[in-house]
């Protein structure tokens, strides 16, 4: 039984180290925003001659507690984000925002919510 404990056991904690170092570098928090005005708007020309615009939108986040943040969401696309969208970010506290997606209000946390709308 000892044996088989000492096999198993380098194997659950290698195991666990890997799920660990995963989530630290990849994985992210749920917050949750509403798209404002841009605040920069920069233009500029990629390796290949294509013209492309990136629009940043530094904004308050809140997770679903309601506690807030500060982010910057850098986006380089055709039009800026739909005013007043509500968005479901993912955030890593070491990369910051690593994706979005536009949400209807009713999934909004309740918390979250009441801190969106009384902003």
């Amino acid at each position: 039984m000892k044996k088989l404990l000492l096999l198993i056991l380098p194997f659950v904690l290698l195991t666990a180290g890997i799920l660990f170092g995963y989530n630290y570098y990849f994985g992210g928090k749920d917050f949750y925003t509403r798209v404002g005005e841009p605040t920069e708007i920069k233009t500029g020309i990629f390796s290949n001659g294509e013209k492309y615009t990136e629009y940043d939108y530094k904004q308050a986040v809140f997770n679903k507690k309601g506690e807030k943040d500060i982010q910057i969401l850098r986006e380089i696309r055709a039009n800026p984000l739909r005013i007043n969208a509500y968005l479901k970010l993912k955030i890593n506290p070491r990369k910051g925002v690593l994706s979005w997606e536009e949400i209807p209000e009713k999934e909004i946390p309740k918390k979250a919510l009441e801190q969106l709308t009384g902003q």
